[in-house]
């Protein structure tokens, strides 16, 4: 791979990364990443401090997607938690024709 494009790469996992930290509270998990095959060449030295402030950008955006996982199994605990208004062996429906 070429420098640039291993250049291309990295922007674009930064780009990805920046997506996952910038959405709304709760919302991490709808942005959307595309797959991509590791490089077959090794990283040009002159991109390694770009590489190591992607892979902080990504480290802080699974902290980000973590989180956000955790609220919601807090909240779907919290919900689960309310008593239904209706007993299950209760009728959910009442025939008025029959």
């Amino acid at each position: 791979m070429s420098v640039e494009e291993w250049t291309s790469l990295l922007d674009r996992l930064e780009e990805e990364a920046e997506q996952i930290l910038d959405a709304a509270p709760g919302a991490a998990a709808e942005a959307t990443l595309a797959p991509w095959t590791p490089p077959r060449t090794p990283l040009p030295p002159s991109l390694a401090d770009h590489a190591r402030r992607v892979i902080d950008l990504q480290r802080s955006a699974m902290d980000r997607a973590r989180s956000d996982l955790d609220g919601m199994r807090r909240h779907l605990g919290a919900v689960s938690r309310i008593p239904s208004t209706r007993r299950p062996e209760e009728p959910a429906y009442l025939d008025v024709d029959g």
